[in-house]
């Protein structure tokens, strides 16, 4: 269930702060997350999708949901939008204390998945999709300029390097600020996000063999990893920044946020399959002193999973670039 926050009359909706303390939320919530010197070792790109995160949060921490966006309060951090239908245009706004004060200085999101890669690489780099042919999927590969492709031609883009330094075949190759993309293979449908992280720390070994009914033999012997990802969605993943509180209720909204996914690799580190979120239930289970995978977590991973045979991901890297106006 998504929670859907559209009403600056909302019950429970709280007061906006001072922008006293406003200011002050904003710089601890942008510093609790990453330091300096991890800021500057990532791509532009991923740091200014950290900066847009951290900055909404920080606001809704002190209670600042809505603002005022081209004369209308709407909430500051919404799904949706069009990249070039009038009256509907998707954006992306940072804090800046400078801000008129009738509009205020809050940073708000109005995308939705693809669109928010591009406008970040546009604002990192200045960078135009409309200097570059993408191969499109379904059209038997006629070389299309858009100026925000979608995700099944963000796909293509990377596996044609069209934009893209490479694609990244193997998982632990892959470094923060890396796009992944996925499509629905033969439909217009996907998804596109930026990778902040793999985390190693918490790979778990899917059975080899096992009689639960649960168990999907293409997934045997593979590895899990648990992959932190930044992205605009209409609902989060696991662990994810959109949970929020407001009116008395506890859920996720949609808007750009970051989030935890899952994704299956082979022997190579090659992705097989991966799931939009991660199973509620404990990895291992112990039984009669038998410790051994949890049939709620084989369970878990069959109602979300995503074999790469229907939803292909693949993830690439761009070339290194500088950021606009150096």
């Amino acid at each position: 269930m998504q929670l859907v926050i559209s009403d600056p009359h909302f019950p429970g909706y709280a007061a906006r702060p001072t922008w006293t303390r406003f200011f002050a939320t904003l710089a601890l919530g942008a510093g609790c997350l990453v330091g300096a010197a991890t800021l500057a070792a990532q791509p532009a790109h991923l740091t200014k999708g950290h900066r847009l995160v951290d900055d909404i949060t920080a606001a809704q921490s002190q209670g600042a949901y809505t603002g005022v966006v081209d004369g209308a309060t709407v909430f500051l951090n919404r799904y949706g939008g069009s990249w070039d239908t009038p009256g509907d245009l998707s954006f992306i706004r940072f804090f800046d204390a400078s801000r008129d004060a009738n509009t205020g200085p809050y940073a708000a999101n109005y995308t939705t998945c693809a669109p928010l890669v591009t406008h970040l690489l546009k604002n990192a780099y200045g960078w135009d999709w409309k200097q570059h042919l993408i191969p499109d999927t379904l059209d038997n590969d006629t070389p299309v300029a858009k100026a925000s492709p979608k995700s099944y031609l963000y796909v293509s883009a990377i596996k044609h390097q069209v934009g893209f330094a490479s694609q990244i075949t193997n998982l632990l190759d892959v470094q923060p600020g890396d796009i992944a993309a996925r499509w629905e293979v033969g439909t217009d449908e996907g998804h596109t996000m930026i990778v902040v992280g793999v985390n190693t720390a918490t790979t778990k070994a899917y059975p080899v063999s096992s009689t639960d009914a649960n168990f999907e033999p293409a997934l045997a012997g593979s590895t899990y990893y648990e992959v932190t990802v930044l992205d605009s969605s209409s609902s989060g993943h696991s662990s994810d920044t959109r949970m929020i509180t407001y009116g008395g209720k506890t859920d996720l909204s949609g808007g750009v946020g970051r989030g935890i996914i899952g994704v299956f690799v082979n022997a190579s580190g090659a992705i097989i399959a991966h799931t939009w979120s991660l199973p509620t239930s404990n990895y291992l289970t112990t039984k009669n002193g038998v410790t051994s995978v949890n049939p709620s977590w084989l369970s878990g991973i069959k109602t979300r999973l995503k074999k790469q045979a229907d939803f292909e991901l693949v993830i690439g890297r761009l070339p290194v670039l500088a950021p606009a106006g150096s």
